[in-house]
């Protein structure tokens, strides 16, 4: 499942390349490749980043916030965490990332780095900063263990305030929701 979300979050890097800080958050849900099945009880299939990980501070913090909101919406649903993956019924990965500046490209279709820059070379791009603030993209994936994700997707959003706590868990709260909006309640 890991792969496939990392799958969503490089695909959502070359969608939503442009959002704009005033555009909402963009969203994109994955397509089940199965039937949604009921179930009680989930585990996280990636583990929490830590302070001496050695990653950001920004991005443990995120990370922080990010499992709070999912565990929350989870909760509010009637799912109960469990220990290990092993003992859960479904497994819930995800990534967080903060991007400052992005590269993109798409090597099937020409004109699209030509819409950005006309002097564009094949293959790379430097998509415009309308803001000079960074976005926060990041993917929700629920799903059997080693299986394909039922509910989820990717999200993307400026950050006008990253320093903010309270605008980056609205963003987060926001986000999650909308990704997992069609998980029904606990059976």
């Amino acid at each position: 499942m890991r792969k496939t979300i990392s799958t969503l979050l490089i695909g959502l890097f070359l969608l939503v390349g442009l959002a704009g800080c005033g555009t909402p958050t963009k969203i994109e849900r994955i397509q089940p490749q199965a039937a949604p099945v009921s179930f009680q009880t989930y585990a996280w299939g990636t583990e929490a980043l830590a302070a001496d990980s050695g990653a950001p501070a920004q991005l443990v913090e995120l990370d922080t916030e990010l499992r709070q909101a999912v565990s929350a919406l989870m909760l509010s649903k009637g799912y109960m965490q469990v220990a290990r993956p092993e003992d859960a019924q479904m497994v819930v990965d995800y990534q967080v990332a903060v991007v400052e500046e992005e590269f993109a490209s798409d090597d099937k279709n020409e004109s699209w780095d030509a819409q950005f820059d006309s002097n564009a070379q094949r293959g790379v791009v430097e998509l415009p900063d309308r803001s000079g603030a960074p976005r926060v993209t990041l993917s929700v994936g629920i799903g059997p263990q080693n299986g394909m994700p039922i509910w989820g997707g990717s999200a993307t959003k400026l950050m006008a305030r990253p320093e903010d706590k309270n605008e980056r868990q609205r963003i987060l709260n926001n986000a999650v929701g909308e990704l997992l909006r069609d998980l029904p309640p606990a059976a």
